[in-house]
């Protein structure tokens, strides 16, 4: 573990001074709950000036949402509190599907939203009249804190989130480079490496959406998004580019090509060093060799597919190489891009059933939770039915969430002990304001230190927040052993039962996830090769990439290529050349007649894959009419055969152990080098 850094610290103290601060003025102007203020600012404040203005924003919000939705409620259920709590359930339940719709920081509006209302409503359970005094409090509360976290980090020595983006673009690119080699050195290489460059590239996502808050000038956070769509497009390119070298022909052109080859892995190569320059000369290369080849053949048709995946790497890199540089400058004109795809329309994937079934899980629990509570008439298990809400919503969006909801139990005993120490022990022999805050400063700048740490990330936050919570700083108050009890023992059985239900309510784990994303890929594709529909193919390619952001940390769990021979870089591959070939065909008329063959056979072979729940060897059929294809578009359109080329590839870019196709066929494959 790395020790903190001069920035930690710095961090660290100005959380812990915008938390003090908070805590001063809520004291000062006589807020009833100033402790909420005081947790608010850890719960908000980030390492970043831009994180903490966004996660700000969003708290806001969320709290304001909340509220008012306990406003709504509480007194139209005042006179049934076993309605009241379920109908605190289905909204929870409404707003977490609504959390669940997006995967940007923005959803914590709505996370936030499903458990601020029990937050508010449980405690009015027994006394509804104070339903509207504890919703105003508790607004004011932590939109104190949030004020003063925002404005304590953009005052004092800001962190902007532009530089942090240009460094992890740095590490992106060269990290990028180390794979291009790696993968074009053996063509047939797949696994860890490509997941985890597609993952870094997926996590620019997070940067993205926080420098819309703390851009240095208005056109930096769309030139981020186009640096994550190439580095996106990347990967499918050079896997592409992999298969296009194996199965070049050796000849005199073949050598001329690899030559070129070297160039540009030479710089590529170059990382984050490499100059868009140089893109230019390297284009000008491969136009040469597009004219040596001549009019293709069928012998020099792969030649002419590895030279155009030549082109489209230079382009996508030469992309890359010159938005990162205009990225750190000043206002510029517009940067020029070479590589002409469509940019998605950021269209996601959902998988309603499964976030449906996300959603009412954690609000069951809490519903259940609550009338165990009111059956029981303990008033100190209140606590525990809050914390039931909070544990099961925060990780709702998890395939696997009772192992984290443990390790929130754990934090949660942790925090409960250190409130105790200093509840009993500590607190009690300081009488000044100045005096809580230095006996809090060292536990809370130390863990602080740790913030942004993803290991630490859970247990920061309940340290924090929730220690700070569990001490209940008023503005007097003399210490109750019983009522500190009461309230501690209700939160640990209530995190108890939360960890149990979510091992019972969820217990499907990732593959069942995987297995829903990977026929929702075989469903598109089907769809992309329906000869009767039009190519929806900014919103077929969108969906993919998202469900490839979603599908990556799956497949990091599941064990080997698991049942489903799991490959989201292959599928990735397939659908980009659909995509392309259905606008070649477009802009190629005659050629239709040609293709359809193939869309038609790629169809049955989609339906298949959807039937089999597996992904299939590509059938003869399928191949065969590739090949037929090929020869038939070769001598009017030989940017289609090249296409076809490129299709035929991608399919057959599964591992040896992908089941057989159960279309049986006794027709030789045509002999295309491979």
């Amino acid at each position: 573990m790395n020790l903190p850094t001069a920035s930690d610290w710095l961090y660290s103290g100005k959380a812990f001074l915008a938390a003090v601060l908070a805590f001063y003025i809520a004291l000062l102007i006589s807020l009833p709950n100033p402790y909420w203020s005081f947790a608010t600012v850890y719960i908000v404040s980030h390492p970043l000036t831009g994180a903490t203005r966004s996660k700000a924003a969003y708290r806001a919000m969320g709290t304001l949402i909340g509220a008012a939705m306990a406003l709504a409620i509480v007194p139209t259920f005042a006179s049934s509190p076993m309605m009241l709590v379920l109908a605190v359930g289905i909204w929870s339940a409404v707003a977490l599907y609504l959390a669940l719709l997006d995967n940007k920081p923005s959803t914590y509006i709505f996370l936030l939203a499903s458990y601020t209302t029990p937050m508010i409503a449980v405690p009015s359970i027994l006394a509804p009249g104070n339903v509207f005094d504890l919703a105003v409090a508790r607004s004011e509360e932590i939109l104190l804190g949030i004020v003063c976290a925002s404005v304590v980090s953009t005052v004092l020595f800001p962190s902007r989130v532009s530089p942090v983006f240009g460094e992890r673009l740095a590490t992106l690119m060269n990290d990028a480079a180390h794979w291009v080699a790696w993968r074009l050195a053996d063509p047939k290489r797949r696994g860890r490496p490509t997941l985890r460059l597609l993952s870094d590239i997926t996590a620019l996502d997070g940067l993205i959406t926080h420098l819309a808050y703390d851009a240095s000038r208005k056109a930096q956070t769309e030139e981020a998004r186009q640096i994550r769509f190439r580095m996106t497009m990347l990967v499918p390119q050079v896997a592409s580019l992999g298969d296009a070298i194996r199965a070049m022909p050796e000849c005199d052109d073949a050598r001329r090509c690899r030559a070129v080859l070297d160039e540009v892995l030479a710089w590529v190569g170059e990382g984050a060093d490499a100059t868009p320059e140089q893109g230019d000369r390297l284009r000008l290369a491969i136009a040469d060799l597009r004219a040596g080849l001549g009019t293709p053949t069928l012998e020099t048709l792969a030649l002419a597919n590895a030279v155009d995946r030549f082109g489209d790497v230079v382009d996508l890199w030469q992309d890359c190489a010159a938005l990162r540089i205009a990225f750190g400058r000043p206002e510029h004109a517009p940067t020029p891009l070479a590589y002409r795809a469509v940019m998605p329309d950021g269209r996601r994937h959902y998988d309603h059933v499964l976030m449906a079934h996300a959603a009412i899980a954690p609000a069951m629990a809490f519903v259940l939770a609550g009338w165990a509570w009111l059956y029981s008439g303990w008033p100190g298990g209140g606590g525990g039915v809050v914390m039931v809400a909070v544990a099961t919503a925060f990780f709702a969006a998890s395939d696997t969430p009772a192992p984290l909801v443990g390790r929130f139990l754990l934090w949660e005993a942790i925090s409960v002990a250190v409130a105790l120490v200093y509840v009993f022990y500590i607190l009690p022999q300081v009488t000044t304001f100045t005096g809580v805050a230095l006996a809090l400063a060292p536990p809370l700048i130390v863990v602080g230190l740790y913030t942004g740490r993803p290991s630490f990330n859970m247990g920061v936050l309940l340290l924090t927040s929730q220690s700070i919570s569990d001490m209940v700083l008023r503005n007097s108050s003399a210490a109750d052993f019983e009522v500190f009890a009461n309230s501690s023992l209700g939160i640990i059985l209530g995190l108890i039962f939360a960890v149990a239900w979510s091992a019972v309510a969820r217990p499907f784990g990732v593959e069942i996830a995987a297995r829903r994303l990977a026929r929702a890929n075989w469903r598109d594709q089907r769809r992309l090769a329906r000869r009767d529909r039009s190519p929806a193919s900014r919103a077929a390619l969108s969906a993919m990439i998202d469900r490839t952001a979603q599908w990556l940390p799956r497949l990091a769990l599941l064990s080997g290529a698991g049942p489903l021979n799991l490959d989201a870089l292959r599928d990735l591959r397939v659908c980009v050349a659909l995509i392309e070939l259905r606008h070649r065909v477009t802009a190629h008329p005659r050629m239709t007649a040609a293709v359809d063959r193939v869309l038609d056979a790629s169809a049955t072979y989609f339906d298949d894959c959807i039937d089999e729940h597996a992904a299939l060897l590509p059938p003869r059929e399928l191949l065969a009419a590739i090949d037929d294809g090929m020869r038939a578009v070769l001598d009017d359109a030989p940017g289609v055969a090249s296409t076809l080329l490129r299709y035929r590839l991608a399919l057959l870019a599964l591992p040896p152990a992908a089941p057989k196709s159960p279309v049986p066929s006794d027709q030789p494959l045509t002999v295309i080098p491979q």
